[in-house]
């Protein structure tokens, strides 16, 4: 028993410190994946008013998300990763069952490009090889699944579209809430940062390939994903901004800042009694983004040998 247990003993250090030199071939990695992404924002949600994350989640409003990058693996729980990542972010009133968003009827889509620079860490290491399996034995050498969780940060470029007569248009430079106009914010740039935090899984196919499937949120440092934030602003005024009322772009604009309906008795938007833009967003909360990647991972194999010379 006492040789049974030795043996095993000095299996398994013999090929924890195979699998860590063997590991030290593999350090290079390209990736590319798709998926879905979804923001969470003002816009749509569920039945409910705007809520917090993914409590405010509809999946009809998700599209398709396109990544790739490098990985760098440092040890057997650490790895850096540089990604770039496309995706279509879309958001509408219409998808909620809320009757004020519905009446809102802010319908907006969002093309976003993507830079992010973040750490892997491994609470199921990777393994490299099958070949000192021991039955009966679990452990890292008797799975071909690793998983991790991420983080990091990144900055990203966004332009939110609306559609009108069958035309779209970037609306930023419309000024839909009156940007830029006496008394209100500044304009709001097309570039923002974010912070990627999320958990991913990797099942290994050959030596050199791996299925991998991410789930990550962006937290945003913009509350304007969706061109939406403030409080209404003149339709009138945006209109004139904008080439002038009777214009294809002037009305446009002025249908963007503005384009509610009457739902049963509910039809928001405009002034108060009192004369008061009423509230179109909420600016006390930041707007975030979500990604669900599957992805095919290639790892390059470094030529040098650990074997020991003699």
């Amino acid at each position: 028993m006492r040789k049974l247990i030795l043996l095993t003993s000095t299996l398994l250090l013999f090929a924890s410190i195979s699998n860590a030199q063997r590991g030290k071939r593999y350090r290079h990695e390209a990736w590319f994946g798709l998926g879905a992404t979804s923001m969470l924002t003002e816009l749509g949600g569920g039945a409910e008013e705007a809520q917090d994350l993914f409590f405010d989640f509809n999946g009809k409003a998700s599209r398709y998300a396109l990544a790739g990058g490098y990985r760098y693996k440092l040890n057997e729980v650490l790895s850096g990763r540089i990604n770039l990542a496309y995706a279509q972010l879309h958001g509408s009133d219409a998808l909620s069952k809320d009757l004020f968003r519905q009446s809102r009827n802010i319908i907006v889509s969002t093309p976003v490009f993507e830079l992010t620079t973040v750490g892997e860490l491994y609470f199921i290491r990777e393994k490299f090889t099958n070949r000192y399996k021991v039955t009966g034995i679990r452990g890292a050498l008797g799975s071909s699944l690793s998983a991790y969780v991420v983080g990091g940060v990144g900055a990203f470029y966004y332009n939110p579209r609306g559609s009108y007569n069958g035309n779209r248009y970037s609306l930023r430079p419309m000024r839909t809430e009156g940007q830029g106009f006496a008394g209100r914010e500044d304009i709001y740039s097309r570039f923002s940062v974010c912070i990627p935090m999320g958990i991913g899984a990797k099942f290994s196919l050959s030596k050199n390939l791996s299925l991998s499937f991410e789930y990550d949120f962006r937290f945003t440092f913009t509350d304007y994903l969706d061109d939406t934030s403030a409080s209404y602003y003149d339709p009138t005024e945006i209109a004139n901004a904008n080439g002038g009322i009777g214009t294809e772009k002037g009305d446009a604009a002025a249908y963007f800042s503005n384009p509610r309906i009457r739902v049963g008795d509910v039809y928001v938007g405009g002034t108060d009694p009192s004369g008061s833009s009423q509230q179109r967003g909420d600016r006390t909360t930041n707007d975030t983004y979500m990604f669900a990647i599957i992805g095919l991972n290639y790892k390059f194999v470094s030529k040098k040998s650990n074997r020991p010379k003699f």
